[in-house]
């Protein structure tokens, strides 16, 4: 009886965090709850992630990295075959949700794994393949930040302005412009704006002579300014998403860099409550702290928070922080996910799609791209930086040069 119970216990259910397929293995049942929902942006198929979860011993990380790397093989030698014939749609299809398989075959991969160098650089190769697809066709760029290289993917919607509006991306600590892409390049297609998905620096080396708490923001800039650079790229209407986590970032640069149009971000939420954090480590859980929203008063753009009603934040303190910054004259809004409608956990990974509609449909609303302007034409990869006046000529080149 106490094993019929334990087997009921460990069956997949649908709970307050979405589809659970491993009850006793939440890490890896996030994983494929993100997979599953990344079926309705066409970057996996439900049907191949439920064939591959019942081939996985949960909780064998050789067993995760094997099976979904061989689904991705498959799917990538099928996108090859489909090029060959000339069913480009379907290659492009294809090149996405083999990008997004080998992404999730390197998940529990340590640091120090080559493997997951190589996954990297397969999962890339993907990507370029899927942006030369598009139509337009993506660019990848390169711009350099110290002694390094920062990378990025610029795609842009055929209903896009001359001068388009463009919305810059980047995410927790772990993410990769390729996993931003997979999120969030229909959404942008189907708004009629440019997606800038990018890779922020990883370790500080890359530019020591800034503070360890400002040289992500630092590298946003350089974005930035590279953005203002193009003569196709709107200058007023430039927005960025802190994805996740990383909205705490995009507070901090929106909060002091005033040329950004919009932000998607956490309102400093996450820094109000690390100070409260520390201040409690240092003089005792007895000493009460009000959040300063110091952050939160400093972003003039408008700027939107996205949470879920089964999130990691508690609703009465981020309600609290929208009211008060609405009260200030902070051009704030508030988006609370509830469970009936779903979309209520993390990074709505419950069904992301809804999450993801929201967001690009409030920044096409704050950004106004004007479909009356013809698009340009998009120049190819090999040509994409020739021009950056903002820049210095060695500090831009494409991967093509690399």
């Amino acid at each position: 009886m106490q094993e019929q119970a334990k087997s009921v216990h460990c069956s997949p259910r649908y709970d307050a965090d979405g589809w659970t397929h491993w009850p006793d293995h939440e890490v890896e049942s996030t994983q494929l709850r993100r997979l599953l929902g990344d079926a309705q942006e066409g970057a996996s198929f439900v049907s191949e992630c439920l064939m591959i979860a019942g081939k996985i011993v949960v909780g064998d990380d050789e067993s995760w990295l094997g099976e979904w790397r061989g689904l991705a093989d498959r799917i990538a030698k099928r996108a090859r075959l489909s090029s060959a014939e000339g069913h480009f749609t379907t290659a492009r299809n294809e090149w996405l949700r083999a990008l997004n398989y080998y992404r999730t075959a390197s998940a529990f991969l340590i640091r120090s794994d080559p493997r997951i160098a190589e996954l990297s650089r397969i999962a890339r190769s993907c990507a370029e393949a899927f942006l030369e697809l598009l139509s337009p066709r993506g660019e990848v760029l390169e711009i350099r930040f110290g002694t390094d290289w920062l990378q990025g993917y610029l795609i842009r919607s055929s209903a896009a302005p001359r001068k388009s509006p463009v919305v810059v991306a980047f995410g927790e600590e772990r993410d990769t412009k390729e996993d931003l892409l997979v999120r969030f390049q229909s959404h942008a297609i189907a708004s009629g704006l440019s997606l800038l998905a990018i890779d922020l620096p990883k370790e500080i080396e890359c530019f020591q002579e800034s503070p360890v708490l400002h040289y992500q923001g630092t590298a946003l800039r350089r974005w930035l300014d590279y953005l203002l650079s193009r003569d196709d790229v709107d200058p007023r209407r430039i927005a960025l998403i802190g994805d996740g986590l990383g909205g705490a970032l995009a507070t901090r640069v929106a909060a002091t860099e005033m040329r950004w149009a919009a932000a998607v971000c956490d309102g400093g939420f996450w820094e109000d409550l690390e100070q409260r954090y520390v201040t409690a480590s240092l003089f005792g859980a007895g000493i009460k702290r009000s959040p300063s929203r110091k952050l939160a008063r400093q972003i003039k753009c408008p700027s939107l928070v996205v949470v879920g009603e089964h999130d990691y934040v508690r609703l009465e303190d981020i309600t609290a922080l929208h009211e008060h910054c609405r009260a200030a004259g902070v051009p704030m809004d508030l988006k609370i996910f509830s469970g009936e409608e779903t979309g209520s956990s993390h990074r709505q990974l419950d069904n992301p799609s809804i999450g993801r509609q929201f967001i690009f449909d409030w920044l096409r609303d704050k950004l106004r791209p004007d479909r009356k302007d013809q698009a340009p034409t998009i120049p190819t990869r090999k040509n994409c930086i020739k021009n950056a006046p903002q820049l210095a000529v060695n500090d831009t080149r494409t991967a093509s040069s690399a």
